[in-house]
């Protein structure tokens, strides 16, 4: 923790991420299969000094220092208990001294003693591969298999303390980035900002014009607004809209400097947001069209096309060949639905107009417009209200209610996070106009 703690990006990532967790590499990385040929020689090597006469047990005996090891980070402040038994069955002088005197015998009995306890303190998850080193004879598969726990074990003892510690974790990733801030603001002053100061001004001045007589950053207009209470700051509905306008697909401007650090983040929810908008408004182009695929079986079979169709966008497809994909699914299930008994009429014209619309899904579209304000109004819902489960779901989602969840969740850590930092910078500069 001391060291994440030292870490800014990984520190505001742990923050930003609740999804995120230690785990191992990609089974087919580069990484991944130069270890794996580096702990073949390691353990090949061990067993050669297995089978020398006499047998050499310097290799054994460091690896059940190292298994010591192991046990002890995994137990200590959690199982002292268990941590007292490993300590004393494993000392290292009665190990050495057994070791010398028995041999394979002592060697067998350190191998019981450690599955043993494995079985004592890894999780219920574990308790089958336990089962399968207890009952494996041969010396260099069994220790094999026991490190290879133990790595599970590992990670799965970080991955809890990630979980446990995140509140801390944000509270602290808040108030390091604030302090930061205000030292480049005592060097730097406003100048350092002008992407930020031209995105809250758009924004707030386009508020503006919706609300007659109504002036945001005018200190007499705060009871016209709701707030949403974050860690210590209240935060005016107003400034949902600029966040909004941030993972708008179609919206091109500079990104803001205080927001650079998630522009990776603000990409991907970028992305999801139009994925999920085009399938959400192609479903709907097509219930309007073919009306009896709103209650038939097939529509969640579409509605799962449609996610296929638009997961590679924007890697291998742009928008055109992706909204194509889409359109094709569309067309493939309303045909066969037309070809089961009592199917629907459905025309070529039909399957024309069909196309026309959902290739033609943009930004400017009604269809495309209709479903993302209804996204945006969720949203806005979601983080102006205390009890969320008590927040309309848009019914042009509910094809897509987990993937819209998701989008809503990340949308909501990434703006509550970053007003925590900077809102009271935001505040000020928009009162000072």
């Amino acid at each position: 923790l001391e060291r994440v703690l030292d870490d800014k990006d990984l520190l505001h990532e742990l923050a930003m991420n609740y999804k995120f967790h230690d785990r191992s590499t990609a089974p087919d990385s580069f990484i991944t299969q130069f270890n794996k040929l580096a702990k073949d020689a390691y353990w090949n090597r061990m067993q050669d000094e297995l089978s020398l006469k006499p047998p050499s047990y310097n290799m054994v005996i460091q690896l059940i220092r190292d298994i010591k090891q192991s046990f002890k980070s995994l137990l200590r402040g959690k199982n002292d208990r268990a941590l007292y038994t490993v300590t004393l069955l494993l000392e290292k002088q009665l190990m050495r001294g057994s070791t010398q005197v028995r041999n394979a015998t002592v060697l067998n009995e350190f191998r019981r003693i450690i599955t043993n306890l494995m079985g004592m303190v890894c999780c219920p998850a574990r308790d089958e591969e336990i089962m399968k080193l207890k009952k494996e004879t041969e010396p260099i598969a069994q220790l094999r298999g026991i490190m290879e726990v133990l790595e599970k074990m590992k990670y799965e003892m970080a991955n809890y303390l990630l979980a446990s510690t995140r509140p801390t974790i944000m509270h602290y990733s808040i108030n390091y980035e604030r302090e930061k801030f205000s030292e480049m603001r005592a060097t730097f002053g406003r100048k350092k900002f002008p992407n930020t100061m031209a995105w809250l001004k758009r924004t707030l001045s386009s508020i503006n014009s919706t609300h007659s007589g109504v002036v945001v950053g005018d200190a007499s207009c705060s009871k016209n607004f709701q707030t949403i209470k974050l860690i210590d700051i209240h935060m005016p509905e107003y400034f949902v809209e600029p966040y909004q306008e941030l993972i708008q697909i179609e919206k091109r401007y500079p990104l803001p400097e205080l927001l650079e650090i998630d522009a990776g983040r603000l990409v991907r929810l970028k992305e999801q947001m139009f994925r999920l908008c085009a399938c959400a408004a192609s479903m709907q182009i097509t219930f309007k069209s073919v009306p009896s695929m709103v209650t038939h079986p097939r529509r969640q079979h579409l509605a799962a096309q449609l996610t296929i169709a638009s997961t590679n966008f924007p890697v291998k497809y742009n928008q055109s060949e992706m909204l194509k994909n889409i359109c094709s699914c569309v067309l493939a299930s309303i045909t066969e639905h037309s070809q089961e008994s009592n199917g629907p009429l459905i025309t070529e014209n039909k399957k024309i107009s069909l196309y026309a619309q959902i290739v033609s899904i943009n930004c400017r579209t009604s269809a495309y417009s209709s479903v993302r304000v209804q996204l945006m109004v969720y949203l806005k819902n979601l983080l102006l209200t205390e009890n969320r489960e008590y927040v309309s779901f848009p019914v042009e989602f509910q094809d897509y209610r987990e993937k819209t969840i998701e989008l809503a969740r990340q949308f909501i850590i990434l703006v509550t996070f970053n007003f925590s930092v900077y809102g009271s910078f935001y505040l000020k500069a928009v009162n000072e106009g």
